[in-house]
This record gives structure tokens, C-alpha cells and sequence, in this order.
């Protein structure tokens, strides 16, 4: 079949690869000239092994426009504005091109993250306006950026349709792609639904593990030990783990989606909104615990020389989208903290330029991204006063025998 992919982030390029593996012909189509330019020259600018190894084994066209495809798939990203309302330009635009070029039976499927309704209500009246006799399908995505097991291959996938033939269309076309389970859901708003219900999940749980980490801290408790007491329940539990903060395209955002369009049919989502509000404030939080332990050290925020390990929203991953560290360091900046900021996934971003530069002359090191370069040797951190481990991933005894004091989430 020919396929046209539109959108090559970290949703669309490895589909696209993936998809010209298994022998489809792909035209794959974005805006930028950068992304282009890689694509055709066999570059990936997502650096991720599963997709490198792809890029060695095939070849896809990119360019800026669609051509007349058998399939289009929909993989553009789906932001929230200033407000926190979803913005669906980018879905609106792209059907838009989509529309130009579509012909009878030719299959539409949307990928991007989106609330349940926005394939009948924005998508399928402007293909409506074609006259033409499409199908129209929903296949949210799902990709974990850095997993070195789960990828776009092998995650098993949902699909729905507006109609039996485009949910059988779109079944079949996935199950040619990839190597997992399709399952079929009734109709497309269900598997708009999917993956609304997926993020939001993870959202609410681990609103409701930092919520009890900031208690287990005022009680002396150790909020691991806790997880991993709990974690040997063999059913109804999940674990799940406090932080400096939730960022990423999909849980730091979806859940505004369904606030959006519960508020839309007349419906408060009242958890969600304190989910988002707790997951939001946990940077402020960790600036709380920096400015106590500073004041036990008899020392201020103003002036003394912070260093800020991470921006990437996830460990060992060049993605910084929503990450918690931004509002963290506007944060600090706004307490006038002396800061150092460091990330190997972000030269760019960062002003100092290696972990021993940033560390050697740092009176507080705030760990807000667990790189596995940040988790040696912790004597790299021995001219420190004070470690806030932001993501609880360092070795709390060996910080104190250093003569350092050391604060996590939810950890003394």
C-alpha cells in the first residue's frame, strides 16, 4: 500500500520507518526542511537505538507535501495554549491537506493524541465537504521515548472507526505493521477515549504518590520503602513514583483535554483538575525544600550557586517537552539562585558544558532528571552542601557519609 505519514516527530517518523520495513511504499511529510533534509539524507534527528537501527535497514521519501495514498495517517502534535485549552490547528490543517488530495475508499487515520469527539466534529466535516467516500479511523499512539524493550513495533495497539469497514480497514492495515495485538473497539470515540483514559491514570497516581510523599516527609517517612513494602502485594497495587514533577507531551497534557471536553457536555472533572494541580505544583515543592534546607545550612537561595541536572522531561532522552525543570529554574531564577545548568542530552540548553564543571563549584546540586550520567560516582558531588534528589534515584547513605545533606521527595 502507499502511505502517507504527516508528521515525523517522535509519533510519526518511527511509524513511518517501521511502516517501510514492512513493505509499504511511505511518503513521509512534515514542515520542516530540517526534518526533511535528515529523513532524505538517512539522518534520524530522534536518537533512539530501535529507530537507528531502522533507519539502516530502509529508506523513506520525505518532502512538505501529501501525495494520493491509500492510507494517510495523522501524526501531528496535539498542544495545549496559554490556558491549558487543546489547540487542534495542527489536526485541522493537516485534514485540510488530506481533503485536496483524498479519493474514494482511501483510508484516514488519526494518531495524535486527541478527547474523545474531535474525529466527528473537526475531522470528518472537512473530509465530509469532498464528497468523496473515505474511511476514517482513530489508532491512538503509543510510544515510551528511551524504553529499550517497548517500541512502536511491538505495543500492542486499539482502533475504531466510524464505520465496521473502517475499523476493519485500519485493523488490517496495522496488523501488516506491526508485530502485536490489534483489537478492535466498537466505534472511534471509544479509542478516542483509550488513550485520554491511559494518561490520565498515570496522572491521578502519581498526584496521589507526591501528594503522599510531601506527608510521609512531615512524618519521617521514607516514601521508597514505603512503594517497595507495598509493591510486593501481588494484585491491586501499581506502583508508581514521586518527583520533581510530570512532564512529557502526553500525561502533563492529555488530562486537560478531557477537562476541556467534559466542561464542553456539561460535566466538572473535579479529580483531574487536582491531579494537574498537585503534578503542577511539585517544582514549587522541591524549591520549598531547597529554600528550608539552604535556611538549616544558614544559608539564602539569592546568590548561592544552584546546578540543575536535567532538562529532558525523562531519563537518557533528548526530549524536553513540558518539562518540570523550566518551571523549576524560572523559579530559582526568580529567588535571584546563582544557577548552573547542565544536561548532555541538551548542550544547547545548558551553560555550563560537562557534569564536573557544573557540580565542582555548587553549593546546592538539584538532581531533575535521572541521566544515567548523573548516577555514578557520587563523590563527584563531594564539594556540595546539599543534594536535593529530585527523582529519588541517587543512594541517600553514601550522600551523608560525603558530609553532604541530602533531601529527596518524600525522603529526609
Amino acid at each position: 500500500m502507499k502511505v502517507s505519514i504527516i508528521g515525523l516527530g517522535y509519533v510519526g517518523l518511527p511509524l513511518a520507518m517501521l511502516t517501510s520495513y514492512k513493505n509499504h511504499e511511505v511518503i513521509g511529510v512534515d514542515k520542516k526542511d530540517s526534518i526533511i533534509e535528515q529523513v532524505n539524507n538517512g539522518v534520524s534527528h530522534i536518537k533512539e537505538d530501535f529507530l537507528l537501527d531502522l533507519f539502516s535497514k530502509t529508506k523513506i521519501k520525505a518532502q512538505k507535501n501529501i501525495e494520493d495514498s491509500d492510507v494517510y495517517i495523522i501524526c501531528v502534535p496535539t498542544p495545549v495554549d496559554g490556558n491549558k485549552d487543546p489547540d487542534l490547528n495542527p489536526i485541522r490543517r493537516a485534514t485540510e491537506e488530506v481533503a485536496k488530495i483524498i479519493s474514494d475508499n482511501q483510508l484516514v487515520v488519526v494518531e495524535s493524541t486527541i478527547y474523545p469527539g474531535v474525529c466527528e466534529d473537526i475531522v470528518k466535516p472537512i473530509l465530509d465537504k469532498t464528497g468523496k467516500k473515505y474511511l476514517l479511523a482513530h489508532c491512538p499512539e503509543r510510544i515510551n521515548p528511551g524504553d529499550p524493550k517497548w517500541n512502536v513495533s511491538n505495543i500492542p495497539r486499539v482502533v475504531g472507526g466510524i464505520c465496521e469497514t473502517s475499523t476493519k480497514v485500519a485493523k488490517e492495515f496495522y496488523e501488516s505493521v506491526i508485530d502485536a495485538k490489534i483489537t478492535s473497539l466498537s466505534y472511534i470515540k471509544d479509542a478516542e477515549a483509550t488513550k485520554i483514559l491511559e494518561n490520565t491514570f498515570r496522572d491521578i497516581n502519581i498526584a496521589f504518590i507526591n501528594e503522599m510523599a510531601q506527608s510521609f516527609y512531615r512524618m519521617g517517612i521514607n516514601v521508597k520503602e514505603v512503594i517497595k513494602g507495598a509493591s510486593t502485594k501481588p494484585f491491586g497495587f501499581l506502583p508508581h513514583y514521586p518527583s520533581v514533577g510530570v512532564g512529557g507531551h502526553c500525561i502533563a497534557v492529555d488530562p486537560y483535554y478531557m477537562i476541556q471536553k467534559g466542561k464542553e457536555a456539561g460535566f466538572d472533572h473535579e479529580f483531574l483538575k487536582l491531579a494537574r494541580k498537585i503534578n503542577s505544583s511539585m517544582p514549587r515543592y522541591t524549591v520549598k525544600i531547597i529554600q528550608n534546607s539552604l535556611n538549616d545550612l544558614e544559608l539564602p537561595i539569592n546568590g548561592t550557586k544552584i546546578a540543575v541536572l536535567g532538562v529532558s522531561y525523562k531519563p537518557d532522552v533528548a526530549d524536553d517537552r513540558e518539562s518540570p525543570s523550566y518551571d523549576l529554574i524560572k523559579i530559582l531564577k526568580n529567588k535571584k539562585a546563582d544557577l548552573i545548568i547542565y544536561d548532555p542530552h541538551f548542550p544547547e540548553k545548558s551553560n555550563v558544558s560537562s557534569l564536573k564543571e557544573a557540580v565542582e563549584n555548587a553549593t546546592c546540586v538539584v538532581i531533575a532528571t535521572s541521566h544515567k550520567e548523573f548516577l555514578g560516582d557520587v563523590s563527584l558531588f563531594k564539594n556540595c552542601k546539599l543534594l536535593v534528589d529530585g527523582k529519588n534515584c541517587l543512594d541517600k547513605d553514601e550522600i551523608i557519609k560525603l558530609g553532604i545533606m541530602y533531601k529527596g521527595i518524600g525522603i529526609r
